[in-house]
């Protein structure tokens, strides 16, 4: 059965009921207006609901109407909401035979946006018939229990309307009314019409190959950076700084436990003429016969197999199993600023293979020097009146890539967690900045023990990595620095505090209003306002729950973006 269709016909009728109600009474009650607002901008709303919510559910009664595979009774039932009769299998047969399987699919995914973004015009006072995930059937099903039971009692619709109040916000009703229109017209059309499009797009939708990090991609990962770590100290005068590029961070969802790639930009010291370079080196890991560490120590002493985690290319591989025991230079402590300078002399990229324990070079598969007259291009530059500044696609692009960014390095040794601006840089080409191939700063130096919290930490962002991602993004959009937008009001006697850019960054996205597509705003506002997880939930990106949501909830919309407005997918930017 199609979820969402046997809530739609209960819901859909109190909320035709509640809006003829309100309009008639919300002078005296003031159900959803707020100071600003005014007469008929409400009166507008409330139609414009009552009109849509009609509109669905004539759609909805012709949709069971023509099940011409049940009998006339059968329908009658439906329509009359018996619910063992929408229990019953047939009436799944029929529903499929009527859409067919691609339309079915796409049918009941833009049901549940339009009851998404139906619940969130009715207000926190009001029973919220959607508070929990809706793709949850059971859960969904025991929220409306309290409408069938007073109803079975004998109270009516008419009875239960004035339970219905609608939001003051009238940014969030506009912006709702417009998304419950969109899908009913598709909806229109696949009663009616021919829905080939929509099923295009839905069956686009379910072949995107990039998917959130597993916890075993992050711990491999992490094991990679340990080993990194241990031959990073060297005796040169100045530090070496470490690059790591981005777009290998998408990865395809098939290989994500397979395989990771990870591009590493270090500096050196060039010893002819003492300029400053950058030298390329490129890791990938293979996952062969490597089990999690953690699941590994639950099986206990009698577990026999080893982690093994291997960074290689593909001919490496075929030469490991084709038998050759040590096909690489074992490395053991020496440096990595030794290793650069060998590789860096035959002017070529640096290519490391690390199985768990030990690391060693692989062959290398070509050069990769990058002049570095200054310490990288940082995006601090490139935003405001910079003659390099980011076009639009850009933007959007490099909006995709650190979202990614975030699910598979923060809240880890290769990023801080109060990462911004100044940790993205690009490079120069011959051509200019290469503003396609964004890098991180990240560092292997030992890091010192972190200080303990203090009370601040109470009333700031619960993950400081997102929030950093929120304004970003904003920064991104409006192509300033968030600090060009601070007020006095922001600060605290006229400083930064933990939160100026947090306020600062609110404060904007509710000025911009319509200006900003929904699915930007939306994946901003996942950042800014982590109100979607319940305050027991772990924030952490080290839970594979809360990177799958944020994925739902920030990349997927900012995928959706770019493609609709530049048809660029993750797979075109190279990154998979």
């Amino acid at each position: 059965m199609i979820l969402g269709l046997e809530l739609a016909f209960v819901i859909a009728p109190l909320v035709v009921t509640a809006t003829e109600y309100h309009r008639k009474a919300y002078n005296k009650l003031k159900l959803i207006a707020s100071p600003k607002a005014n007469d008929e901008e409400l009166e507008d709303f409330l139609a414009d609901l009552h009109d849509e919510i009609s509109l669905l559910l004539h759609t909805l009664r012709c949709l069971i109407s023509d099940l011409t595979t049940l009998t006339e009774t059968q329908r009658e039932r439906l329509l009359s909401l018996d619910r063992e009769q929408w229990k019953k299998d047939d009436v799944s047969i029929a529903l499929h035979t009527r859409l067919g399987g691609d339309a079915e699919i796409a049918f009941t995914d833009i049901l549940q946006r339009l009851l998404k973004s139906l619940n969130e015009v009715v207000s926190e006072r009001s029973f919220r018939f959607i508070r929990s995930d809706i793709s949850s059937s059971p859960n969904l099903f025991k929220k409306l229990e309290g409408f069938r039971e007073d109803m079975m009692n004998g109270a009516t619709i008419h009875d239960l309307r004035s339970r219905f109040q609608f939001t003051t916000k009238e940014g969030l009703r506009t912006k709702n009314l417009r998304r419950i229109a969109k899908c009913n017209k598709k909806l229109e059309r696949f009663v009616h019409g021919n829905p080939a499009g929509i099923i295009e797009g839905a069956k686009k939708n379910s072949l995107r190959k990039a998917q959130p990090p597993t916890n075993r991609s992050r711990r491999m990962s992490l094991d990679a950076h340990k080993r990194i770590a241990r031959n990073w100290s060297c005796t040169c005068p100045s530090p070496h700084e470490a690059r790591l590029g981005l777009l290998k961070c998408l990865m395809n969802s098939e290989t994500a436990d397979s395989a990771i790639k990870i591009d590493l930009l270090v500096s050196m010291t060039n010893a002819d003429d003492a300029k400053e370079i950058w030298l390329g080196s490129r890791i990938r890991m293979i996952l062969e016969d490597w089990e999690d560490p953690i699941s590994e120590q639950r099986v206990g002493e009698g577990a026999s197999s080893q982690s093994i985690v291997r960074f290689m290319d593909e001919k490496d591989v075929v030469e490991h199993k084709a038998g050759s025991k040590v096909p690489h230079r074992y490395i053991d402590t020496e440096p990595f600023c030794t290793l650069i300078k060998e590789a860096h002399k035959h002017n070529h990229n640096l290519e490391l293979v690390f199985d768990g324990e030990k690391l060693w070079q692989a062959r290398s598969s070509g050069s990769h020097v990058i002049p570095k007259p200054v310490t990288g291009i940082p995006l601090r530059n490139l935003l405001g009146d910079s003659q390099s500044r980011l076009s639009l696609k850009q933007r959007r692009a490099l909006a995709v890539v650190l979202s990614h960014a975030i699910l598979h390095y923060c809240e880890s040794p290769w990023v801080s967690d109060n990462w911004n601006k100044e940790h993205v840089n690009f490079f120069a080409t011959s051509k200019g900045p290469d503003l396609m191939r964004p890098y991180l700063a990240t560092q292997f130096e030992q890091v010192l023990s972190a200080v303990p919290k203090d009370t601040s930490d109470l009333y700031s962002h619960p993950s400081p990595a997102l929030l950093s991602l929120g304004i970003l993004l904003l920064e991104l959009y409006l192509s300033k620095p968030i600090e060009s937008l601070w007020d006095a009001e922001d600060m605290e006697n006229g400083m930064e505090s933990v939160n100026t850019n947090w306020i600062t960054a609110e404060k904007q996205l509710d000025l911009l209003g319509d200006d900003l597509y929904e699915g930007y705003r939306d994946a901003i506002q996942a950042c800014l306002r982590v109100d979607y997880v319940g305050v027991e939930d772990n924030l952490t990106l080290e839970d594979e729950g809360f990177r799958k949501l944020i994925y739902d909830r920030v990349v997927r919309p900012l995928e959706d973006e770019l493609e609709n407005g530049f048809h660029v997918t993750p797979e075109d930017l190279g990154v998979l």
